[in-house]
């Protein structure tokens, strides 16, 4: 069974990055790619360069050009896109900029809820 059925058929994702990743991920935590999604090409996209933007950093001082926070606000932004996209999923959403070794999960990792009048909880 390809990526492609697994996240069609479970109709769940993850918005992640991770080095050497696509910034996607099945609900057995498998890498795949933005492009098994059926999701607008431009939200692909703007996947595709958010993952980019993470694998140029080493999150070191020695980058001091990588914001931390405006990487996981964009990948929020990128979450809720892919929500809007596809409703009837369950769109998690890591947030590196709340992980902390020993934080609780649900404190950087959570689901994207479109509501009914079209904003976003969490």
């Amino acid at each position: 069974m390809s990526y492609d059925d697994i996240l069609n058929r479970e109709k769940w994702v993850r918005i992640m990055c991770d080095f050497s990743a696509d910034g996607v991920w099945d609900k057995e935590g498998r890498a795949c790619s933005a492009d098994e999604l059926p999701i607008p090409t431009h939200v692909k996209t703007m996947i595709g360069g958010w993952q980019a933007w993470y694998e140029h950093s080493d999150h070191s001082d020695m980058t001091p050009w990588f914001d931390a926070s405006a990487h996981a606000a964009f990948g929020l932004f990128i979450a809720r896109l892919v929500k809007r996209s596809l409703p009837d999923w369950t769109v998690i959403y890591f947030d590196e900029a709340e992980y902390r070794p020993g934080k609780a999960r649900t404190a950087f990792e959570y689901e994207i809820l479109l509501n009914p009048n079209g904003t976003f909880s969490r």
